[in-house]
């Protein structure tokens, strides 16, 4: 309901609130103390849970960091610079740091399994991202490498590794522990700003393109977006994220990851993460349109996919056990065959 109001309330007010958009270091700061506080009440030993069968998480982030890049590329074809560059962001950004790891467990899958690929997706993106970005919209929009590592690192790196030194003082974690939802609350506010900020930019864009004199043929700008334009990059976000959804699910079941493991993959493979793709569109000069959509979208669509999977693991359980001769509970069981 929010995004709904903020949207709109923020392109159209524009021409007024675009001095809001001049203060670039407090947007820098905002995403710096958000990301820290997603990461503060994650507890990264956790990983050591997968580190011992790596795969499924690797098999994740490849589906994330390589697949969704490559599908975009194609899509953005049937977009303008504006959007198709918004969409190559939305694609070549991490995986989010919280939801990815609540929608496994809520889908009662194994959540060590994308706490790693969330660590190693924000780790290379550092790398990976801006060598995507020169490589598939570098002759859309102008890519400063340098410059872009550089914001990588501040507005990644730095509040993960923040946050988990933090983690070391036993008071700190338990107050982050104990206060997940306040703190989750406030990432939502923070996220929600970020998203009016880039409303802002994107209304000046539009009303840009508004006022610019038509050609002698009648033909709108280049970069004019449409009900039209919305409404297929909502279908290509979506259409996105379920394929990459799909590829890890038949992916791990090909491979032989178990059911637990399988939902991990399927899900942090397919996420991305909301705060650092608005920064990259907002500082690119791009479309915050996709990666809002993009955003949406997985809320909504993982949240009934999520629900099906967890009402169907019971029955997937007894057919497994079915199959096989009465088990024989032993101490190396995993968790689920002993319950």
């Amino acid at each position: 309901m929010a995004l709904a109001c903020l949207l709109p309330v923020g392109v159209a007010g524009a021409p007024w609130l675009a001095p809001l958009n001049q203060f670039i270091g407090a947007r820098t700061c905002l995403v710096f103390v958000v990301m820290g506080l997603m990461a503060l009440p994650i507890p990264f030993g956790w990983i050591r849970r997968s580190i011992v069968r790596p795969w499924p998480a690797l098999l994740a982030s490849l589906i994330n960091m390589v697949g969704i890049p490559l599908i975009a590329c194609v899509s953005a074809w049937s977009l303008s610079n504006y959007l198709g560059g918004g969409l190559i962001i939305a694609a070549t950004i991490p995986c989010t740091l919280a939801s990815a790891a609540v929608w496994t467990r809520r889908a009662g899958g194994d959540d060590s399994v994308a706490i790693l690929v969330t660590l190693i997706t924000n780790l290379t993106c550092v790398l990976v991202t801006p060598l995507w970005l020169v490589l598939l919209v570098g002759h859309r929009i102008e890519i400063q490498v340098g410059p872009l590592i550089e914001e990588l690192v501040v507005i990644v790196l730095m509040p993960i590794a923040l946050a988990q030194f933090l983690r070391l003082h036993k008071r700190i974690a338990l107050w982050a522990e104990h206060n997940k939802q306040a703190l989750a609350v406030t990432c939502q506010i923070g996220i929600l700003v970020m998203v009016f900020l880039g409303a802002i930019q994107m209304g000046v864009h539009l009303h840009t393109q508004a006022s610019l004199p038509e050609s002698t043929t009648g033909a709108r700008a280049p970069d004019h977006i449409s009900a039209l334009d919305i409404l297929w990059v909502t279908l290509l976000t979506a259409g996105i994220h379920l394929i990459a959804m799909a590829a890890g699910w038949f992916a791990a079941a090909r491979t032989g990851i178990a059911r637990p493991q399988q939902i991990g993959v399927a899900i942090s493979g397919s996420q991305k993460t909301l705060m650092i793709g608005l920064k990259m569109a907002m500082d690119c000069g791009v479309s915050i349109l996709p990666m809002v959509t993009y955003h949406v979208g997985q809320l909504l669509i993982d949240t009934l996919i999520a629900d099906r999977w967890r009402h169907r693991a019971p029955q997937a359980q007894h057919h497994a056990g079915s199959q096989q001769s009465p088990p024989q509970q032993s101490p190396t069981s995993p968790p689920e065959t002993r319950h």
